[in-house]
């Protein structure tokens, strides 16, 4: 039978019935290994707390990974993610709808609606213009570029983010499926348990560089705000992209640079 050392998580070839305590040939490190001994309290030894094996470098990745999940989900969700003002009034930008004041609305459209929407209604209104007036109607055509521009950059956001969330969620699960393979409590081949253990590992990086690039690509692929959907003859104040887009750009490199760099701090096994 082979398993992984807990300490230098190398190989190692146990006898199938072995049992008790051991010490690796590769690092000289101690552990346990299928003791079924139950200690006063009654819980199984390989279930008892013992908080001396806490370990403040473990303790301070998962802080970062919990900060950098809920970041993610704030970024996720965040409406708007960019906002500006045309002649005082905000203009708010999603990643799948628009937001328009009442008081300037477009070819009588307004409200918070789907790119989609505003999209379908000023082609129909393209299509009035060209049947009474024998041509399309000034604008529209860039006004329906624009949104398509801002839903297809919404559209990848949102892709991209999602990735970065279920990456972010599937690693406390393989890494709580490796630590249980470690206890004993559940078997699997020592090459399956090698490949949760770095895809735990690897899960959050992963999420990380898939939060990046979705903010990235949102940045590249949405249209100028210059003259936000044949709207820059007005008076047009730029807010920018929403803090929270800007922190989780920040978030998305420094995190796991820090995380990573915590695996090279020496600490005691």
């Amino acid at each position: 039978m082979e398993i992984l050392c807990p300490h230098c998580e190398g190989e190692i070839e146990l006898e199938d019935d072995a049992s008790g305590e051991f010490a690796c040939p590769l690092c000289d490190g101690e552990f346990e290994w299928n003791v079924d001994e139950e200690d006063s309290s009654g819980d199984l030894n390989g279930f008892t707390f013992d908080a001396s094996s806490i370990k403040p470098i473990a303790v301070v990745q998962g802080v970062i990974v919990g900060i950098s999940f809920i970041v993610v989900l704030m970024c996720f969700t965040a409406d708007p993610l960019y906002t500006l003002s045309i002649e005082d009034d905000e203009w708010l930008y999603s990643a799948d709808t628009m937001t328009v004041q009442p008081d300037r609305d477009i070819y009588g459209m307004s409200g918070t609606e789907d790119y989609s929407a505003y999209i379908d209604y000023l082609t129909k209104q393209n299509e009035e213009c060209v049947t009474y007036l024998g041509e399309k109607c000034d604008g529209i055509d860039e006004m329906v570029e624009a949104m398509e521009g801002w839903d297809s950059a919404g559209n990848t956001y949102q892709f991209l983010m999602l990735i970065a969330l279920i990456s972010m969620i599937l690693m406390p699960i393989l890494s709580l499926t490796f630590n249980l393979y470690e206890r004993n409590v559940i078997d699997m081949p020592v090459k399956a348990a090698v490949m949760v253990h770095f895809s735990g590992r690897g899960a959050y990086y992963f999420g990380c560089f898939m939060w990046f690039l979705a903010i990235v690509l949102h940045m590249i692929l949405a249209p100028e705000a210059s003259g936000p959907i044949g709207m820059g003859e007005f008076d047009v104040g730029m807010f920018g992209y929403a803090g929270a887009f800007w922190f989780g750009l920040v978030m998305s490199l420094l995190a796991p640079i820090v995380h990573a760099g915590l695996w090279f701090v020496p600490q005691d096994n």
